[in-house]
């Protein structure tokens, strides 16, 4: 019986450092816009795996996120990644704000908020976000207002903007 024991003890650290040690086969970000009626504002929850973000922005600086060698500039260094890789116009450009960040584990979540929107109609979006790094990278991008059914669109390379409507 302890052997068993053993064996599956070694199987699942394993699997574990594999899970966490191996290069990941799947290229996603989640990026959530919820408008807010009362505020009037966009607010954006951006979903990104920490590495892949650090990966891309290594012949800028090493970001070194979360830890206590963390580059001074990463948050504006973030940002300007973002700038270049993400469009939201509603009749013109839109511009955000850079709220904060912060990382679990391996997932960095980036928040951004957008003034002076009265709603999240016609919201016209463009992501490449990590697609000049990773061919395979995926980008979903969800949609959310009050009393308006969550649209949801998936960027993938190549893709055109997308413009959520109701």
């Amino acid at each position: 019986m302890d052997d068993l024991c053993d064996g599956m003890k070694a199987a699942l650290l394993s699997f574990l450092f594999l899970a966490f040690a191996a290069p990941h086969d799947f290229f996603v970000s989640i990026l959530t816009i919820r408008h807010s009626p009362n505020t009037r504002t966009l607010d954006l929850t951006w979903r990104i795996t920490a590495h892949d973000i650090e990966h891309a922005l290594e012949n800028v600086a090493p970001l070194k996120l979360g830890s206590d060698k963390e580059h001074p500039k990463a948050d504006s260094l973030l940002n300007a990644y973002f700038t270049q890789h993400l469009v939201l116009m509603q009749q013109k450009q839109l511009s955000w704000t850079w709220v904060g960040k912060e990382l679990d584990g391996e997932t960095l979540y980036c928040y951004l908020q957008v003034e002076h929107i009265a709603s999240p109609k016609d919201l016209l979006v463009q992501n490449t976000l990590l697609q000049d790094v990773f061919l395979e990278q995926q980008n979903l991008v969800h949609v959310e207002g009050e009393k308006l059914p969550t649209r949801s669109h998936t960027f993938i390379q190549g893709s055109r903007p997308y413009t959520f409507v109701w």
